[in-house]
This record gives structure tokens, C-alpha cells and sequence, in this order.
């Protein structure tokens, strides 16, 4: 669900609802409808809201733990560290960010540190929020996750501070029915952002037989099995379908 605050965003809204209808072909849809007055519904200043069911959420520990378990499962092994040997892709975040700009003579993009939390409140089955820029995401555990900062600058990566809490301000004006919830958890750290602001794939100019996925940044964990699937066609069979936007260069 995604609040409408004025006439134009109302008509940029229902331009896109065109667009879905011909590019989702029936499997999705994206819909501008009036609010109901529901517990778990933002506030919106036009009284219309943007609900979409192409959208979905992961639990990232949990999907990742599954990930691993699927790999064991078939053979595969999952070791911190190793001997880089045959074809290496190299899908390291921030510091293969910093690896690519060196080798590069120029930069290749950073990192964004961001700051989350998770709040103790039952809203399975409810619609994840996108809320001016703060996105709410309600899991099947009984938990809500509410994030995140986007910050180019700062002084310790992993620490969180006052915009975390401004962050949880904004989400309880946004839907009230989280004032009180218990913080769970917080954290924070560095998302991988290319200087396109797109993934960077393809081969590692000058290297042979290495690689690059990275340069995610907040759609890389959606992006991830796209990406997976043409880096795994590149390698595996020759078969190069890297979009122009996201090819790796330099």
C-alpha cells in the first residue's frame, strides 16, 4: 500500500496502473482505490491509496538460511573463506566496490550505510507499506520490520543513532496502531551501491575467469535471483543476456 499526497501523484498513479495492466499481462495488478479506514492503512491526504500484489517480501536471515540449506542439500558447500580456483564470481559488496575502483583508476561506487529495526507486532498477511520514502514490512513471525536511512556519510558503520528513532517517529504518524510495539532489534550497515546505481555484472576486465555481481543497493536482494540466473548462464553455458544498464566496464 502506497499513499497518494496530491492530484499529481494520484494521476502519475493511475498513468502507471495503465502500464501495469500491459506489462504485468493479468499476473499482477496495480490498483488506485479510496481508503477504507482500516487499523492497517497509512493516512492519505487525497483519501486514495496505491495497492499492488506484484510486490512480496522475504525474511533476508531466513531466505538466506534456506539458501544455504538448499545448497548443502545438494552437494554444495558454504565456506567463509577459500582458495579461489576455476571461475571466480565475485559478489563481495562494498569492498569489491573498492577493489573494482581501484583496478578501475576510477570510481566504481560505495557503500550507503542504512539503519533498520524490528518491532514485536503481529501483522501476518497484512500489506507491506511504502510510505514517503519508509518502507513497513510485516513478517510471518509475528514481527515488523521498518527501514531505512540512506546515509552517503558517517562515522561508524555499524552503529545505530538518532535517525534510526526518526525513522520509528515517522512509521507510528504514518500507522498509528505501532505506537507502543516492542523494538526487537536494530542494526546497521553498508549497502553496495555502483556509481550507475544499478547491479554491475559481467566479466572483471583483465581478469580472466573472474567476475562481478554487485552494486545492489536496495534492490539487490530482489534482484538477487535474476541476477544469479544470467550469471550463471554466462558462466556456465556462454550465453551473455547482461542488460546494457547493468554491464560491467571501463
Amino acid at each position: 500500500l502506497q499513499p497518494l499526497a496530491d492530484a499529481r501523484a494520484v494521476d502519475g498513479a493511475r498513468a502507471r496502473g495503465l502500464e501495469a495492466e500491459q506489462l504485468w499481462q493479468g499476473h499482477a495488478a496495480w490498483r488506485v482505490e479510496p481508503v477504507s479506514g482500516g487499523a492497517w492503512e497509512p493516512a492519505s491526504p487525497t483519501g486514495l491509496l496505491v495497492r499492488d500484489d506484484l510486490s512480496a517480501r522475504l525474511h533476508p536471515r531466513r531466505a538466506l538460511a534456506a539458501l544455504v540449506g538448499a545448497l548443502r542439500a545438494k552437494g554444495g558447500e558454504v565456506a567463509k573463506d577459500g582458495v579461489e580456483a576455476g571461475l571466480v564470481v565475485h559478489a563481495t559488496g562494498v569492498a569489491g566496490l573498492a577493489a573494482l575502483t581501484q583496478a578501475a583508476g576510477r570510481a566504481q561506487g560505495g557503500g550507503v550505510k542504512g539503519q533498520a529495526m524490528v518491532l514485536r507486532f503481529a501483522a501476518e498477511g497484512m500489506a507491506q507499506l511504502f510510505v514517503d520514502g519508509l518502507h513497513i514490512v510485516p513478517h510471518a513471525d509475528g514481527t515488523v520490520a521498518i527501514g531505512s536511512t540512506s546515509e552517503n556519510q558517517w562515522a561508524e558503520a555499524a552503529v545505530t543513532d538518532g535517525q534510526l528513532e526518526g525513522l520509528l517517529t515517522r512509521a507510528i504518524a504514518a500507522l498509528p496502531v505501532l505506537a507502543g510495539a516492542e523494538a526487537m532489534e536494530r542494526w546497521a550497515g553498508l549497502r553496495p551501491r555502483a556509481a550507475s546505481r544499478a547491479p554491475v555484472m559481467g566479466a572483471w576486465p583483465g581478469r580472466a575467469g573472474h567476475y562481478v555481481a554487485n552494486g545492489g543497493f536496495k534492490i539487490g536482494f530482489g534482484m538477487a535471483p535474476l541476477v544469479a540466473e544470467v550469471m550463471a548462464d554466462l558462466l556456465l553455458e556462454g550465453r551473455d543476456a547482461i542488460p546494457a544498464g547493468f554491464r560491467l566496464g571501463w
